[in-house]
């Protein structure tokens, strides 16, 4: 039964980096991680795991490109779907701690009008509702375009469901891009520029919402589609992006950009998971308060003053999933044409795992792939101590992998 049972020894030493493991267990494990990638016919990606801010262990596999391409590292930039929503809430929370942003106001659009689903004219709608995924937008509202919210109407409606907003949730890609329009709105910069000055540029991460506008694009991988086939190369996405992002602060007009267009390292994306697994800190840096990381997992209808009143999996861009073994990771998944994204934290043990795999097949649940799942219990096994062993620095392999 495997995974991170990366070493009976950390259960004793949790925050030994992983070059202080003995190498029968690290070749053991990097055993798993090869099976795992190769049987899901993965072009590249790679895994890492951290526990109070120390990396216990990490992995790569394949390369950025088919044929002729540069091994993946912490350094190769992936366009990252739909966890650019939780690695963009982070941004929000850093405005509602500076007083900027009120979660629970009328969300508005132009020069003050409201945001409103025209059957409930006098409810709010509220970005705490479009974070946590309650804010009765359809979830296949368009996003490619700004929406025209002023010409909504019951009769003429493409994105309003016919609940109340805050009743019920329902996941919609358009909620990410209300998160990039507040945070232009309160921030005065583009989404962007934001979010490079108050989160990326902080813990030195190379990430942009446009491959142009990465710091260092060179790092940037190819996209693949589940069949191994090329979907976009790192040159057409830096083209496309260049004729197509204009980098201003434009809050009527940026909303597909933080559905799920961020490019980032994956060494940034762990970095992300150790603010959320740490408290609001990663490296030295505080990014948020202890407060407002819990409040980010928190079930939004136990906040005070909050306007969510229905169930959701979601807390403010960030998903609760409780594995088969009880244990509950924070996080978000993105899937999008064969890529695979995830980042998971285990708050209680300040653990967090980022996975990358580019040019693989779907499984699972419509939140979180069957690979990832896997990876999760492993993971929790590992915590609890009580994986399956052949004797001291072992690593027991499933015959069963995705």
């Amino acid at each position: 039964m495997a995974l991170l049972a990366l070493v009976l020894a950390l259960i004793l030493a949790p925050c030994q980096g992983f070059g202080e493991l003995d190498e029968e267990t690290a070749a053991a494990a990097d055993a798993y991680f090869l099976r795992l990638f190769t049987r899901s016919e993965a072009i590249g990606g790679g895994v890492i795991v951290s526990r109070d801010g120390e990396t216990l262990y990490e992995y790569f596999y394949g390369a950025d490109a088919k044929y002729n391409g540069r091994p993946v590292d912490g350094d190769t930039v992936f366009k990252v779907a739909s966890l650019t929503k939780m690695i963009t809430a982070v941004g929000v929370m850093r405005l509602k701690e500076e007083g900027k942003i009120d979660l629970d106001a009328s969300l508005t659009y132009g020069e003050g009008a409201l945001i409103c689903n025209p059957r409930f004219p006098d409810t709010p709608v509220t970005l705490r509702q479009a974070m946590s995924h309650t804010s009765s937008l359809l979830g296949d509202a368009p996003y490619a375009a700004a929406p025209a919210w002023e010409k909504i109407t019951v009769d003429q409606n493409r994105y309003f469901d016919k609940y109340e907003p805050g009743s019920r949730y329902q996941y919609a890609n358009l909620n990410g891009g209300v998160m990039g329009s507040a945070i232009e709105r309160a921030s005065g910069q583009s989404l962007n520029a934001y979010m490079r000055d108050a989160v990326f540029a902080p813990l030195g991460i190379n990430a942009a919402y446009a491959a142009h506008l990465l710091p260092d694009p060179e790092p940037l991988s190819r996209t693949y589609t589940q069949e191994g086939e090329v979907y976009m190369k790192a040159e057409k996405y830096l083209e496309e992006d260049q004729a197509f992002y204009e980098d201003t602060c434009d809050p009527d007009s940026h909303y597909r950009a933080s559905v799920g267009s961020l490019y980032i390292s994956l060494s940034g994306m762990a970095k992300i998971g150790e603010v959320l697994a740490c408290g609001g800190m990663a490296d030295g840096v505080r990014l948020l308060s202890p407060q407002a990381a819990a409040e980010m997992r928190a079930d939004q209808r136990t906040v005070r003053g909050t306007t969510v009143t229905g169930e959701s999996p979601y807390g403010l861009g960030v998903y609760r999933f409780t594995a088969s073994d009880g244990r509950t990771w924070y996080g978000h998944q993105g899937r999008w044409v064969g890529m695979l994204t995830d980042l998971f934290v285990e708050p209680e043990t300040r653990t967090a795992v980022a996975l990358v795999m580019n040019g693989v097949g779907r499984s699972g649940s419509g939140e979180l792939d069957a690979k990832a799942e896997r990876i999760l219990l492993r993971v929790g096994q590992w915590l609890d101590g009580g994986m399956e062993t052949d004797g001291p620095g072992s690593f027991v392999v499933d015959e069963d992998l995705p």
